[in-house]
């Protein structure tokens, strides 16, 4: 699967497990334990997802005049911090899991053992959807007949990197974002990716926001008609982004099956606060800002496996085998600067969280 799905969605959890030979002794190891390792592989990716789309919303504490129009390219990048590169994987919590999953086939009587590929079944960190593990990383699944120890199945499946194997720290999106003032202080925002559509990958991104400079209730004018804002500005902003992706694979090109395909649909609240200065060509401005954001992948479709997998020891068919939820809740702070060269502007920002966030865009208003 390309690099930039495995980017702009949480496919993560299977985009690389997509390319590996063995994917199917992934899923075949149970469905209980495929969607324990698919919650904590892609919930970092998931979390970053939120936290990057959730930010660049404003650019400046100040909102468009009445009927003013700007349009602007924005770049943004989430760095994942260490402790999300890598989970705690224990092979004797798969082992429990898996024999569960045996327990309820029409196999033979068969005790489940699993370890790492190195033999070991103490608990080791590995790679997350965001990292990398310096070494291969397998855990071994083998059944054995209960009561003399005979050697039924034995599968060795490698486990995922992450973007951190591709040389990649940090979450990147781009998107198109534009405003125009409504008067009374308001400014609507909307920002969106052109749909994107193969045939096999779909993917869409909007969103929209209104933000309200509410000091300009204490603006006043003078014998002039020149009015005097404040020398600090404060507003409010309120802001919803969606984004919507699927892969439809090739059916029977992973997994014997009909109607495969991945489906990731993340959606983020946030509402900030925020101050800036009110100069005329360049201006500092900070927020405070508060987000709510879920995302849901699944695995959709119909898998068949046969007799050379440990659990499944006939063939088996299972639907829609994978699902991974993630609620993700946070509260940030944002520093920027902006520079204002007649109709065109530059601005760049940083949002402190769990996940940080460095925005940049150019725009020009009309």
């Amino acid at each position: 699967m390309k690099n930039t799905i495995f980017i702009l969605c949480v496919l993560f959890a299977f985009a690389k497990a997509k390319s590996q030979d063995n994917f199917s002794e992934i899923l075949a190891a149970g469905v209980d334990a495929a969607n324990l390792y698919a919650k904590d592989y892609a919930t970092p990716a998931a979390e970053s997802l939120t936290f990057n789309i959730a930010s660049g919303w404003y650019d400046d504490a100040r909102v468009l005049k009445p009927g003013k129009f700007k349009i602007q390219l924005r770049a943004q990048a989430t760095f994942t911090p260490d402790e999300k590169k890598t989970f705690l994987l224990d092979p004797t919590e798969y082992e429990r899991i898996i024999q569960e999953s045996y327990n309820n086939t029409n196999g033979p009587v068969a005790n489940i053992n699993v370890s790492f590929g190195d033999g070991s079944t103490t608990p080791r960190l590995i790679a997350t959807a965001l990292g990398e593990n310096e070494m291969p990383q397998q855990l071994v699944v083998e059944s054995r007949e209960a009561n003399t120890g005979a050697l039924l199945q034995r599968d060795e499946i490698d486990l995922a990197q992450g973007l951190s194997s591709e040389g990649l720290e940090f979450v990147p999106t781009a998107f198109l974002q534009a405003g125009v003032g409504l008067g009374a202080g308001l400014e609507l925002k909307a920002r969106f990716v052109p749909k994107v559509k193969t045939d096999e990958f779909e993917t869409g991104f909007y969103g929209g926001a209104l933000q309200w400079e509410f000091t300009k209730l204490f603006d006043r004018e003078d014998g002039n008609g020149v009015i005097n804002g404040a020398p600090i500005t404060i507003s409010a902003l309120v802001g919803y982004s969606r984004l919507d992706a699927s892969y439809d694979f090739e059916d029977g090109a992973i997994v014997d099956g009909r109607n495969q395909s991945i489906e990731t649909q993340v959606d983020v609240f946030n509402v900030s606060l925020i101050t800036g200065t009110n100069w005329d060509v360049f201006n500092l401005y900070g927020g405070i800002n508060y987000i709510s954001g879920s995302t849901e992948t699944r695995l959709l479709g119909d898998y068949t496996f046969t007799s050379n997998t440990v659990i499944f020891p006939v063939s088996t068919t299972v639907s829609d085998p994978v699902t991974v939820e993630s609620d993700t809740t946070g509260l940030l702070g944002t520093v920027g600067a902006k520079l204002t060269l007649g109709a065109f502007n530059l601005h760049a920002d940083y949002t402190f969280g769990e996940f940080n966030t460095a925005t940049a865009s150019i725009f020009v208003r009309l």
